[in-house]
């Protein structure tokens, strides 16, 4: 009983922090296409035969010139100062934070090199992916295993180097493969050795 409470609670904080983030983003969106049709509603009604289309279209279509300025703006000096601010004394203190920042970027293809290595690491008899943390004095180190279909709830292991190796997998694949329970993972060039 204890432990189907506990997969219980698992299960329903897992997906409590799946929602939440998608929530937002959808609020978010819904909130700026509100102010982006004060805009364009007023040239909409003005474009002949398309009444019902141009009011979302437009609204739309600025939302997009806004974003694609705004990520012009976030590549200058002095924004690129404030976002680093921002992180260190605001964001960096929300669990898991820079973990996602991370495992996003590296998804994104904006990360050079992962901030959190994907390893493979051998708990028990079995191989799981995990992303290497931090490393600690004594030939030990932090690994954050992530859990499946929810990356974002996991346990973490302290590990011996030999524990653990790099899993030679781009993190967006691994997270796919989390997600969907493993399917997929006959393709990946895993050493299960």
């Amino acid at each position: 009983m204890k432990r189907f409470l506990r997969f219980l609670k698992a299960t329903l904080v897992g997906g409590l922090l799946f929602l939440v983030p998608l929530t937002v983003l959808v609020i978010i969106v819904g909130k700026a296409l509100e102010v982006a049709h004060k805009f364009t509603d007023p040239i909409a009604a003005r474009l002949p035969g398309m009444a019902e289309q141009a009011p979302m279209l437009l609204a739309a279509l600025l939302l997009t010139l806004v974003c694609f300025l705004m990520g012009l703006l976030a590549l200058t000096g002095p924004a690129r100062k404030v976002v680093a601010w921002l992180e260190g004394a605001l964001l960096s203190k929300i669990p898991g934070y820079s973990f996602l920042k991370g495992a996003g970027e590296s998804a994104l293809g904006l990360e050079q090199r992962a901030p959190y290595p994907l390893v493979l690491a051998r708990i028990e008899e079995a191989w799981q992916f995990g992303f290497l943390i931090e490393r600690m004095d004594g030939g030990h180190a932090a690994i954050y295993v992530p859990g499946a279909p929810n990356p974002l709830s996991g346990s973490v292991y302290f590990m011996a180097e030999d524990r653990f190796r790099n899993a030679n997998v781009p993190v967006a694949t691994a997270l796919k493969c989390l997600r969907q329970l493993g399917v997929g993972a006959h393709k990946l060039p895993l050493d299960l050795s």
